[in-house]
């Protein structure tokens, strides 16, 4: 699965450069968590294997992030993606769009 990072934090917190993010940087548990959320992500071929990844407790939102899809990173924070699917017939989503990284109850 290819990952497109639509923010540049998210792309440097999975890059480890976290220095100029103070709400990150003094938090490095949660960076590792959403670095291995990330790999996680990276390592499925199909959207029906993150159901499969209980851990992740993936859903698609409804209401005013409809269209939006989301998997935990811990109790607290979650990451919000667009699945974007190819060009081809049967409409396989090999691109996922990471949107944010948030806090749960915030949006």
């Amino acid at each position: 699965m290819r990952i497109d990072f639509t923010k540049e934090y998210l792309s440097d917190l999975y890059e480890g450069k976290v220095r100029k993010y103070k709400e990150y940087k003094s938090n490095p548990q949660l960076v590792r968590q959403y670095i291995k959320t990330i790999n996680k992500l990276k390592g499925i071929t199909k959207i029906e294997q993150l159901y499969q990844i209980r851990s992740l407790n993936y859903e698609k939102k409804a209401g005013n992030l409809e269209g939006i899809s989301a998997v935990w990173v811990n109790k607290q924070y979650r990451i919000l993606f667009r699945e974007v699917a190819t060009e081809s017939e049967n409409l396989v989503i090999d691109l996922l769009e990471i949107e944010e990284l948030s806090k749960h109850y915030e949006k």
